[in-house]
């Protein structure tokens, strides 16, 4: 569980506008001075905010994940070679369950020899858990597994919390400036981002969570959840797979599902 950034409302220049509600926006926080403006690490930021009617329509979900494609194949255009897929939170916990939801359905082939695996990508996963369970630090599994693996490319998904409602299952985030596992509830751990792994990283997240300071509780680091928490986890992490996956493999990959 990641923490949302502050600013919402600062989300950059409106690069799109389409249907179900789609806004996508960008901004590239280049230089020390708007880092520090803006309350954000310098890096490429996408959010992509959509209607909740994705939840009950697959036309809109089709529509949505075309939008997430085109995110993605922008941060992973330069790379070649293996990509490792980490989904962080607590599988345990449906509302801290998208990472690992998002997995499951991942295609991995990094264990196919090149020549049976042949058009499809190099994609390998990996689903940490929480300190709180295993006993071990996130970023610690995670670069555990990067100094074995050794991929170009680290994708880490991951729920966030958020101070707004209106964001909760349809809000995209991407950025990559990596992520702090747990901050979202107070547990400020080591970052997983380019300069913890050496690798590019490639943050994704989507708010399951709100602050209950948002309803005047005033206990910091309580969070409450809508109670359809499974549809929204479970529809963001089908958009999310679905275009991980073709970004990787190419549409090929339906094939092997």
């Amino acid at each position: 569980m990641s923490k949302q950034d502050k600013n919402l409302g600062i989300m950059g220049e409106l690069i799109f506008s389409g249907k179900y509600g789609v806004k996508k926006y960008f901004i590239d926080i280049n230089s020390d001075t708007l880092s520090k403006q803006l309350s954000k690490r310098k890096g490429k930021y996408y959010t992509l905010n959509c209607s909740r009617l994705f939840c009950t329509s697959e036309p809109a979900r089709k529509y949505i994940t075309k939008q997430v494609v085109e995110i993605f194949s922008d941060f992973l255009q330069d790379i070649s070679g293996t990509v490792m897929v980490v989904g962080l939170g607590n599988a345990f916990l449906v509302a801290d369950s998208l990472g690992a939801a998002v997995v499951k359905n991942i295609l991995t082939t990094h264990n196919i020899p090149a020549e049976i695996r042949q058009d499809l990508g190099d994609v390998c996963a990996l689903i940490p858990g929480v300190s709180g369970i295993n006993g071990f630090a996130t970023a610690d599994i995670v670069q555990g597994a990067v100094n074995t693996v050794h991929p170009k490319c680290v994708i880490v998904i991951d729920a966030l919390t958020a101070k707004d409602a209106s964001r909760l299952g349809c809000s995209f985030q991407f950025s990559n400036t990596g992520v702090s596992p747990g901050a979202g509830i107070g547990n400020f751990n080591k970052d997983i981002s380019r300069e913890t792994l050496g690798v590019p990283v490639v943050a994704v997240g989507v708010p399951m969570m709100i602050e209950a300071s948002s309803f005047g509780y005033e206990q910091e680091y309580f969070v409450v959840t809508p109670k359809e928490i499974d549809i929204y986890t479970q529809n963001c992490a089908k958009i999310l797979s679905l275009a991980i996956n073709e970004v990787l493999h190419g549409k090929k990959y339906k094939n092997y599902m």
